[in-house]
């Protein structure tokens, strides 16, 4: 599992990957997304991963 360094507590964080489902305007279907981001266990700090990061 990739993991990098949290830069409020130096702890190391963790690539969670997600899926949101987001309603575009126009269309009728939900439209489902995956979500990465860096979440760090210790102080709940996260952040949008890079598209190239995993």
């Amino acid at each position: 599992m990739p993991t990098k360094e949290c830069p409020l507590c130096g702890e190391p964080m963790r690539l969670r990957v997600s899926e949101a489902v987001v309603q575009v305007p126009g269309n009728p279907q939900p439209v489902a997304q995956n979500v990465r981001e860096w979440v760090c266990p210790e102080c709940d700090y996260f952040e949008e991963a890079d598209a190239d990061e995993m």
